[in-house]
C-alpha cells in the first residue's frame, strides 16, 4: 500500500514515544490559557440594535407595517 505524506507522518507519531508528551503539554498549555485569560462581568461592547415601538392600537399586523412601518423605515434609513 502506498503512504503519502501524512501516511507516514501519522505512523511516527503513532509509534513515538513524545507524542503522549505533547498531547499533555498542549493540554497544560490550554489550561493554563483558559485561566490566565482576563474576564469581564460585564464587558463594554456596543450592539447595533434598536427597539422601535409603533403604538397603534386596534390595528392588525398587516395595517401596521402598510401605514406606519414603511414611513417610519425612510426616516431611519437616513439615521
Amino acid at each position: 500500500m502506498n503512504e503519502g505524506i501524512a501516511g507516514k507522518l501519522a505512523k511516527q507519531f503513532i509509534n513515538s514515544k513524545i507524542t503522549p508528551l505533547l498531547m499533555v503539554a498542549s493540554l497544560l498549555v490550554g489550561i493554563m490559557a483558559t485561566f490566565m485569560t482576563p474576564r469581564e462581568e460585564e464587558p463594554q461592547i456596543v450592539v447595533p440594535m434598536v427597539d422601535l415601538f409603533i403604538p397603534f392600537p386596534g390595528a392588525p399586523p398587516v395595517e401596521i407595517i402598510a401605514l406606519k412601518f414603511k414611513v417610519v423605515w425612510v426616516y431611519l434609513k437616513i439615521v
